[in-house]
């Protein structure tokens, strides 16, 4: 008896990459492209439709990005699993998805058959990802780092740094370079990991581990 193939949705702003990715995946056997959009905005008003098995979304999205995606679609889509597809070969990225729900990190860099193997992998509900990225990722948490003790990224640190030398949510996003509603929701994660509820309590901590020097 035959099985239903794996039905994917693919997430990205550039349409010759969704391309490329869709005609990848239809090639193989046991897998169907069944959607695409460029946004995540645009994703979520089709997904519920769809119903797709395996989302694989570029975590540098116009308006909401990858990871905050996630985060909301697990909730609508419980069922459903997340693939980032990235230009990001960083550890911290691979952290940061994984935490917001997703199964599994394929570089664009990567060898094609590569997020083959992540599809396959994470269909039969595995976790996925460069062994190269998470020996650094294991690495790095195991460190002596006060920050990465607690588990925030690179990105995290820098926002918890920023708020406490007194920036504004606007200033902080003119510094990194993302939005000020992507500001809120670093500082969020930062605080839940931290165990702190008020910006008194994160300068606090901030103090205790040398961030305002």
């Amino acid at each position: 008896m035959s099985r239903e193939p794996i039905r994917l949705y693919i997430v990205d702003d550039h349409a010759i990459v969704r391309a490329g990715v869709r005609m990848l995946l239809n090639a193989q056997s046991g897998m169907e492209v069944v959607g695409e959009a460029e946004s995540a905005e645009e994703a979520f008003e089709a997904l519920p439709e769809v119903g797709a098995d395996i989302v694989l979304l570029d975590l540098s999205l116009p308006g909401m990005n990858g990871i905050e995606a996630v985060r909301s679609l697990k909730r609508t889509l419980p069922q459903a699993r997340f693939i980032a597809l990235s230009m990001h070969e960083d550890p911290e990225y691979v952290q940061g998805f994984l935490e917001a729900g997703g199964s599994g990190y394929v570089p664009k860099s990567s060898l094609e058959m590569q997020l083959v193997d992540a599809i396959l992998a994470v269909s039969r509900g595995e976790y996925y990802a460069p062994a190269r990225l998470l020996a650094e990722l294991a690495r790095e948490m195991a460190s002596g780092d006060p920050y990465r003790n607690a588990r925030l990224t690179q990105r995290e640190h820098e926002v918890v740094k920023h708020i406490a030398h007194g920036s504004t949510y606007k200033e902080i996003a003119g510094a990194l370079g993302i939005s000020e509603k992507t500001v809120a929701t670093y500082r969020e994660r930062a605080s839940e990991k931290l165990g702190v509820k008020t910006r008194a309590e994160l300068v606090r901590w901030a103090l205790e581990h040398n961030l305002l020097e």
